[in-house]
């Protein structure tokens, strides 16, 4: 399951596909950004 949050209103969901629908269900913006694993974020250091 990954997990993405809006820019704009920070509004955060959970999708269990990967490539979601490009716009927050909340505000209709379009700005969402999946939000990194901490796995992921383990990674980067």
């Amino acid at each position: 399951m990954a997990r993405f949050v809006c820019k704009k209103c920070n509004y955060r969901f959970e999708s269990y596909a990967k490539n979601v629908k490009k716009e927050c269900p909340y505000c209709g913006e379009q700005e969402i950004k999946r939000e990194l694993s901490a796995q992921e974020l383990l990674e980067l250091e």
